[in-house]
């Protein structure tokens, strides 16, 4: 980066600093009225309108407090969920001046074609279809305009007033705000690194040379068209996991999509030493040719061996409903330095159990609304569904569930006296994920018995052909 960026980069951050500050200022009295009242449902209405206006890394924390009820207020995650479902698209003429300043003043030579309309919009970039010159079809990741400079300026006013809250209110401690801005500040941080994206992608591809599997793909990188904030990459085309009228569609046996991919992805883990971090429904695909895709590798894990031989007792546990088994492997990562010898193992198992049991249940009536035919969909339920008076049977799969489901595990660690750490966290998230894929895929399939053969070595499901 030259002077002249430096320059620009400063005075983006200079401005964002004024702006926020200006917006901050001009809602001082609402301020003093969430400090007097922090649980006033009007008050988190009005946090979350504030969130919005100063846009990425307020989004990015609104999503936080969306998906961790028993930490923040309920009405603060209830108001906060708005967050998870629409952040509005930058126009392209905007993402035009980044397309010219990272691929050059004639980048159009590059392309047929771009859609200007995004596939989709996120807090941090948006993705835009295009044809390559050759007539590839290609999409193209776009970072938001000034998103690192807003970034920084946003997480040092954010670490100033949580450390400035925690003073002034110190019952703040226990949530531990300062620690959600600092994994706030990790995550996008990563997520703004295209150029670090794009290895996690090429270390994937080559893991999976490596073991020679061809029934799963990922993105090819076209890497004289992407940068730090641009990402070019060749289309897949297909459908989420959860969809299993077109699983069965594009592959003959569902249960052995579901197997392939988990057993991939723990390949990836125990071979390669990293995991793709982010396996929701939009980044785990199968393919209109039968193959199953994995996409968008911003978010990826990588761990300690502490926290793998943890892992396996987690899974062990998790399997057998052992309670006391999922403690101790808890106990075991505490990340505090203390050890967990004054943890109460029996009452930290009694309270795990009853999480789990939750996504015990949760896991039932998706497999018996599965085996009713009943449509699982993808999202919160809505007030009401377009276009008819009847009332909505389907069964949903909120994100934000499954969060919680994690925060309450790292929780219920809390409140005992441990802390987990982040990529444990993230460990856990993806078994939820694949947890909930097994209900829809294969009702009754357990994923951690599927995880404990991967432990011994079992062999790796082979996709059938269709038909």
């Amino acid at each position: 980066m030259g002077l002249i960026d430096d320059v620009k980069t400063s005075v983006a951050a200079a401005g964002r600093v004024a702006q926020t500050s200006f917006v901050f200022a001009r809602h001082a009295q609402f301020f003093a009225r969430l400090v007097a009242n922090p649980a006033a449902p009007e008050n988190a209405r009005e946090l979350r309108r504030i969130f919005e206006a100063l846009g990425a890394t307020y989004i990015k924390l609104g999503q936080f407090i969306a998906s961790a009820p028993g930490i923040f207020p309920d009405a603060y995650v209830t108001e906060m969920q708005a967050l998870l479902d629409r952040t509005s698209p930058v126009e392209f003429a905007e993402l035009e001046k980044i397309l010219r300043a990272e691929l050059g003043g004639d980048y159009k030579q590059h392309f047929r074609s771009i859609e200007e309309i995004p596939l989709a919009s996120a807090s941090i970039a948006q993705v835009h279809a295009a044809v390559l010159a050759d007539g590839q079809n290609v999409v193209i990741k776009i970072q938001r305009p000034n998103i690192e400079a807003k970034m920084d300026a946003d997480l040092g006013l954010m670490s100033f007033a949580a450390r400035l809250l925690e003073v002034m209110l110190p019952e703040t401690k226990r949530v531990g705000v300062t620690d959600v801005i600092h994994e706030l500040g990790r995550s996008m941080a990563d997520e703004t690194d295209f150029l670090a994206e794009a290895k996690n992608i090429a270390d994937f591809d080559k893991f999976l040379a490596s073991t020679d599997e061809r029934d799963v793909v990922v993105p090819q990188v076209v890497k004289r068209l992407s940068t730090k904030r641009v990402l070019t990459m060749s289309r897949l085309y297909g459908a989420p996991l959860t969809d299993l009228e077109v699983v069965r569609k594009y592959a003959k046996n569902p249960q052995a999509v579901l197997e392939k991919a988990l057993s991939t992805w723990f390949q990836s883990l125990t071979l390669a030493g990293f995991f793709h971090a982010d396996v929701h429904a939009g980044n785990l695909m199968i393919l209109e040719d039968g193959r199953i895709g994995f996409l968008d590798f911003g978010i990826v894990g990588r761990f300690s061996p502490k926290v793998f031989e943890s892992l396996w007792l987690l899974i062990q546990g998790v399997g057998e409903k052992d309670y006391r088994l999922i403690a101790r492997a808890l106990i075991g990562l505490d990340a505090t330095g203390g050890g967990g010898e004054k943890v109460d193992e029996a009452k930290f198992a009694a309270e795990l159990k009853s999480v789990f049991e939750k996504v015990n249940n949760f896991g039932k009536s998706v497999e018996k609304a599965v085996s009713r035919g009943e449509e699982i969909r993808i999202g919160r339920r809505p007030d009401a569904l377009p276009g008819s008076d009847g009332p909505d049977t389907s069964v949903y799969l909120d994100e934000a569930d499954l969060n919680a489901m994690v925060l309450q595990i790292a929780g219920v660690a809390r409140d005992n006296g441990l802390k987990i750490p982040r990529e444990f966290a993230l460990l856990i998230k993806q078994f939820l994920y694949f947890d909930r894929y097994a209900q829809i895929l294969a009702p009754g399939v357990s994923v951690y018995a599927l995880g404990r053969e991967q432990q011994s070595g079992g062999r790796a499901s082979k996709l059938l052909p269709k038909g």
